[in-house]
C-alpha cells in the first residue's frame, strides 16, 4: 500500500476510487434488497408507500423497521416534493465529483480510505433517491436508545466522516512534529 505523503498511484486510484465505492455499493444494494425480500414488498416500495410501517424484532438490540427516508440523514430535510428529490440526488452526484477530485490530491491511505466509503455510501443513497423517490432504511437500534434508523450506506458515510476527522487530527499532529523536529 502507498506510504503516507506520496501522490495518488493509479493502483491507489483503482482500490481506493473504483474498489471501496464499489463494494460499498454493492453492500448497500444488496442488503436493501435483502431487507425488502424480508419484508416481502418490492425493491420500489418507498415508491409506492413513503411509509410502510414495517419492523420486526430481529435480535435483543437490532430490529429490522422499513423506513423511507426521502429526506438527508438524521430526519432532516423531510419532505417529498420532486424539486427536493432531484435536487438531493444531484447534490450527491455533484458531492461525489468534488469527493473524487479531493481524493486524487489526498496524500494518506486513512483519508483515502474514508473518502472512499463516503464517496460509496452517497452512491448508494443515491440510487435510492433517483429510483424510488426515497432511501430505503432498515437496520434499527431504537430498543438501546438510537432512535435513528438507517442502512449500509449510512452506515459507510458515517465511518468516512469519522475516519476523515481522525486523519485531519493525525495529519495536524505530523506537521506539529514536524516543525518542532524543524525547530
Amino acid at each position: 500500500m502507498t506510504e503516507i505523503g506520496t501522490k495518488t498511484t493509479r493502483k491507489d486510484w483503482a482500490l481506493f476510487g473504483l474498489a471501496v465505492p464499489a463494494v460499498t455499493v454493492v453492500l448497500d444494494q444488496l442488503t436493501k434488497w435483502w431487507a425488502t425480500r424480508f419484508f416481502n414488498v418490492p425493491m420500489n416500495i418507498c415508491e409506492l408507500n413513503p411509509r410502510p410501517g414495517f419492523d420486526v424484532d430481529f435480535w435483543a438490540v437490532m430490529d429490522l423497521a422499513l423506513v423511507c427516508n426521502q429526506g438527508i440523514s438524521w430526519g432532516l430535510l423531510q419532505g417529498d416534493s420532486p424539486v427536493k428529490r432531484w435536487a438531493l440526488t444531484a447534490f450527491a452526484f455533484f458531492m461525489c465529483a468534488v469527493l473524487y477530485y479531493v481524493l486524487g490530491r489526498s496524500r494518506d491511505v486513512l483519508t483515502r480510505l474514508s473518502l472512499g466509503l463516503v464517496i460509496g455510501g452517497a452512491i448508494g443513497n443515491g440510487i435510492d433517491r433517483a429510483l424510488f423517490g426515497a432511501v430505503t432504511d432498515f437496520i434499527d437500534f431504537g430498543d438501546i436508545g438510537f432512535h435513528w434508523v438507517f442502512n449500509v450506506a449510512d452506515s459507510a458515510i458515517t465511518v468516512g466522516v469519522i475516519g476523515l476527522i481522525l486523519a485531519s487530527f493525525i495529519q495536524d499532529k505530523r506537521e506539529k512534529a514536524a516543525k518542532s523536529a524543524a525547530n
